[in-house]
C-alpha cells in the first residue's frame, strides 16, 4: 500500500493516476483523509492489482489520492490502531478554514488543491472506529443520485458545500462529490463493502462497464444537524451508544468535563458516526434528524 503514498504527480506525493488513453472526464478516489482509516488504500490495491482497472477504464483518468500521508505513516507504525487520525487538525474540517501556518493538514490540503482542480467526480473513502456501519454521504442536491449507486444501510445528507470537509471543496466548485463510511477500521467487511460501492460508483458514472450491485433495500436517510465538538480532555458519552441511537429532547447524552450535553432540537434526533476516544478539538459524532 505504500506505493500509493509514494507515487507522485506534479511533484506531489500520494497521487497515482490511471490513464485510459482516451478522452473523457476524470474521477477521483480519496483514501486516508484520516490516517487511521486504511481501507481506501486496500481498495486502491484491489483496483490496480486484482481488478486491473487500467484494462477496464473506458475513458478519462482515475486519480487515486492518499490524503493524510504523515498521519497514515505514524498510524502504520503504531500498536494503537485508533491513534493518528490526524497530526495537527482534522483534515476533514480544514477545506473552508483560514490557512493555519504550522498545521500539517492545512499545508497538505493546500498542496492538493491543484490536483483536486483536475477532477470532475470524487468519492472520499472512510471507515468508523465504533461499530461496523455502512454509510453513504451526499450533498442534498445529489441525494437522488446517491440512492441509485450506494449499496448501504444509511445515507446522510447535508449542505456539504458549507462545511470544511474534503468533498465540500469539490461541491463549492460545482463538482459531484460523495463520501462513504465502509465499516470498521480493522474489519475485512469494510474492505469488501468498500469495493462494491466504489465499483458501483465507477459504473454509475460510466467509467467502467458493469451493473450496479445493490443488496440493501429501504435505505434510511438522515440529515446532518450539528457536530458534537469535544472541548476538554475529559469528554465521555454517558452510555455505550451504538450509531443512530435516538436521543430525546433535553436527554443528557455526554459529559465534557463539567458540562452536560443535551439537545433541544425536537423529535426524531439521532446520535451517529460516534468516535472512539475523541480528542480535544475534534468531533465526537453528530446529531441527525431522520427523514426516511
Amino acid at each position: 500500500m505504500y506505493n500509493f503514498v509514494k507515487n507522485t504527480h506534479k511533484n506531489i506525493s500520494g497521487i497515482t493516476i490511471i490513464d485510459s488513453g482516451k478522452p473523457g472526464e476524470n474521477i477521483g478516489l480519496i483514501a486516508i483523509t484520516h490516517g487511521n482509516e486504511p481501507v481506501g488504500l486496500k481498495i486502491f490495491e484491489y483496483l490496480v492489482n486484482e481488478f486491473k482497472i487500467n484494462e477496464k477504464l473506458k475513458g478519462g483518468k482515475i486519480y487515486l489520492i492518499a490524503n493524510n500521508i504523515e498521519a497514515y505513516i505514524k498510524y502504520s507504525k503504531s500498536e494503537d490502531k485508533n491513534k493518528f487520525r490526524f497530526i495537527d487538525d482534522n483534515m476533514n474540517r480544514v477545506s473552508n478554514k483560514k490557512f493555519k501556518n504550522g498545521s500539517y493538514e492545512h499545508k497538505r490540503f493546500y498542496e492538493l488543491k491543484q490536483i483536486f482542480d483536475e477532477i470532475d467526480f470524487v468519492i472520499d473513502i472512510h471507515s468508523v472506529s465504533k461499530g461496523n456501519d455502512l454509510i453513504g454521504i451526499s450533498d442534498t442536491k445529489y441525494k437522488d443520485k446517491a440512492e441509485k449507486f450506494f449499496d448501504v444501510e444509511t445515507i446522510l445528507i447535508d449542505e456539504i458545500g458549507n462545511t470544511g470537509s474534503i468533498i465540500g471543496e469539490f461541491i463549492r466548485k460545482g463538482k459531484e462529490a460523495y463520501g462513504i463510511e465502509c465499516g470498521n477500521h480493522v474489519d475485512d467487511i469494510g474492505f469488501k463493502n468498500g469495493v462494491i460501492n466504489i465499483l458501483n460508483f465507477l459504473v454509475y458514472y460510466g467509467f467502467i462497464n458493469g451493473r450496479i450491485d445493490k443488496k440493501h433495500d429501504n435505505i434510511k436517510i438522515f440529515e446532518f444537524i450539528e457536530e458534537i465538538k469535544v472541548k476538554t480532555d475529559n469528554f465521555k458519552f454517558i452510555s455505550d451508544f451504538i450509531n443512530f441511537t435516538k436521543i430525546g429532547e433535553n436527554e443528557i447524552f455526554a459529559i465534557d468535563e463539567y458540562n452536560e450535553l443535551k439537545h433541544n432540537l425536537g423529535t426524531d434526533i439521532y446520535l451517529g458516526i460516534i468516535a472512539k476516544n475523541p480528542k480535544k478539538g475534534d468531533g465526537a459524532g453528530f446529531l441527525f434528524r431522520k427523514l426516511k
